[in-house]
């Protein structure tokens, strides 16, 4: 029995109300529908709101920093990672929350194609369904075919749908709509779908890739949760049917060296982990959706006829564009592309230009000109947390210790509690791993536990994560246990599947500290300290670019020279420089003394 066979068979004898179909924007592609894909979606966004070659630019930084997509088909080469659809969206609506209504026009008015007609019939046969898209091609097919809806609650949008009157604003298309992630109802919906009476699951057409929000939800079901049920996930593929073996990729920026069994979604993960068996499957979808049409006596289903997507017409004036593009390389973190388009003055916001102007400053290493800055603007919140945190980065850590203890106990609301305490235990961080302050910084961790407020996904990605990773390291210490290299890990992928390189690349950074072990080798430590150089070079942060010098052994890899050069190209304190280049030189006398590494010499000065 072939492959196809065997899953069309297999899945069909749990009949239509024993299968849960999980549908993502492949199975709208065909016509009438022709609806673009997640990457049409993208090039489109990036074409109407954007300046011209945006896109261009942020494949090719992507390219130089190695962040690269996988392919659960071993016979689909990897490829330069392309900036995520609600990423882009994001940039656009936050300048002019109308425009992704027009981007998505053709969505909202779609025609059913035969993949939705025996989706529809699938309903009407008491199945249910999950999906992804914004259309309702499904609930259109069944309303010409029966004459009224689905039931309530057969089909579940998880990132909401085009209907009568409905704002364009409610549905998950950019990230901060989805970066909170799903609110209970939804996530209770989702759940209720994958613990009902179904025992197979079938993925067509979906990328699996909702880290924000999906990924959460199902990462979150107790371990058994899912016992019984089978997932078979279909990767649409025009070459013959196959079982890949797929593995989760283990690199740090994306698929940098060949896989042959290919990528696996972290969905499927989540999956397994509670208990569902996940089988995939590669080949032209519409042939198992065919087979599946035959055993239960829909209509067939033909290969789908592939047109291009209808043409949308969005009017943008250049200083809109100016102002959107602004904005996408802000929230990707390409501080050469902000840096060159700021004296343009963008028609943005005046918060976003102070703390754009902010952030170059704070790139540049120019720590005691920006806090400078910062107390010439009007008192707020951020003014506050800035200053304390310029100081932090100096290393001034009791400065900036008193000055942010000082106005965290005199928070109005959690907001401002939640803001300044996060800068207040990375300087009690830092504490801990400098000779001089290192038993102040033990007392102050242990009462940091407790004052610390817990992170939460709803207040957004970057307080979430940020304050996620200080409160593990600050409990690992407490405890005197080392911190796990997987802790960094989660974050940096969180930054990465928002597709902001640059607060990966400060992930990055723990992840070297956190992982260095006594044993590794010089060589092997200078290639991968001198790439994080160079991947910030690229970024365009001299602060961290030279910010290697703070990581274990550094003295080890870089010179002399390298080091005095890298204290004066950032504005460190005074005090801090001694403890630094003291550090740097110790490292290199314990290199000296040190039996040497077969291949290895001591750098030169």
């Amino acid at each position: 029995m072939t492959v196809l066979a065997d899953a069309v068979e297999t899945i069909a004898e749990a009949g239509p109300a024993g299968v849960l179909f999980w549908t993502g924007a492949g199975i709208s592609r065909g016509a009438p529908s022709c609806l673009p894909t997640g990457w049409q979606l993208t090039e489109r966004t990036f074409s109407a709101l954007f300046r011209p070659f945006t896109l261009d630019t942020v494949l090719a930084y992507h390219e130089l920093l190695g962040w690269r997509r996988g392919s659960i088909c071993p016979a689909e080469p990897a490829g330069t990672r392309v900036p995520r659809l609600e990423t882009v969206l994001g940039a656009g609506a936050q300048q002019s929350p109308d425009l992704v209504g027009e981007i998505l026009a053709d969505v909202r008015d779609a025609r059913p194609n035969p993949a939705h007609r025996f989706l529809a019939a699938h309903l009407h046969a008491g199945g249910r369904q999950l999906t992804a898209n914004f259309d309702l091609c499904v609930e259109r097919a069944f309303l010409e075919r029966h004459g009224r809806s689905p039931r309530p609650g057969q089909i579940h949008h998880f990132h909401n749908a085009f209907s009568d009157g409905s704002d364009p604003a409610r549905l998950g298309a950019t990230l901060a709509r989805i970066e909170r992630g799903f609110d209970d109802n939804d996530r209770a919906a989702l759940v209720d779908r994958l613990r009902g009476p179904a025992r197979r699951i079938v993925i067509v057409g979906y990328s699996g890739s909702d880290f924000f929000d999906v990924d959460v939800a199902v990462a979150d079901l107790p371990p058994g949760a899912l016992e019984g049920r089978t997932v078979h996930w279909v990767n649409h593929s025009s070459c013959a049917w196959h079982r890949p073996v797929p593995q989760r990729s283990t690199a740090v920026f994306g698929v940098e060296h060949g896989n042959p069994g290919g990528t696996l979604p972290a969905l499927a993960g989540h999956l397994r982990r509670a208990g569902a068996t996940v089988a995939f499957l590669c080949g032209p979808t519409t042939e198992l959706l065919d087979g599946l049409a035959a055993c239960w006596g829909c209509d067939p289903v033909p290969p789908p006829v592939l047109r291009p997507p209808r043409a949308v017409s969005v009017v943008v004036d250049d200083r809109r564009r100016l102002a959107g593009t602004f904005l996408f390389f802000r929230a990707v973190g390409l501080v050469p592309e902000v840096r060159r388009l700021l004296p343009e003055e963008p028609d943005v916001a005046a918060e976003e230009l102070i703390l754009a102007r902010s952030d170059l400053m704070w790139e540049e290493g120019r720590y005691a000109d920006l806090r400078r800055w910062w107390r010439r603007q009007p008192p707020s919140l951020r003014r506050t947390e800035r200053i304390g945190a310029t100081l932090w980065a100096q290393g001034r850590l009791l400065p900036a210790y008193a000055w942010l203890t000082w106005h965290r106990r005199r928070a109005s609301n959690e907001a401002e509690l939640r803001l300044i305490a996060e800068t207040e235990a990375r300087v009690i961080e830092h504490m801990r791993l400098v000779p001089d302050l290192r038993w102040l910084g033990r007392r102050l961790g242990r009462n940091a536990v407790r004052w610390l407020p817990a992170p939460r996904q709803q207040d957004g990605l970057h307080e979430f994560r940020r304050l996620a990773d200080v409160s593990g390291s600050l409990r690992h210490s407490t405890a005197a246990t080392p911190r796990p290299e997987s802790e960094a890990a989660e974050t940096q992928e969180w930054f990465l599947e928002a597709g902001n390189v640059h607060a990966a690349l400060s992930y990055q950074h723990r992840r070297l500290r956190d992982n260095h072990r006594v044993e590794t080798l010089v060589a092997e430590l200078g290639g991968l300290y001198r790439a994080q150089r160079r991947r910030a070079e690229i970024l365009g942060s001299t602060a961290a670019s030279w910010r290697v010098l703070l990581l274990p052994r550094a003295g080890e890899v870089f010179t002399l020279r390298e080091a005095v050069v890298g204290c004066a190209a950032v504005q460190f304190g005074g005090w801090h420089r001694v403890r630094l280049l003291g550090r740097l030189l110790l490292d290199r006398v314990r290199s000296r003394i040190r039996p040497r590494e077969a291949g290895w010499a001591p750098p030169r000065s």
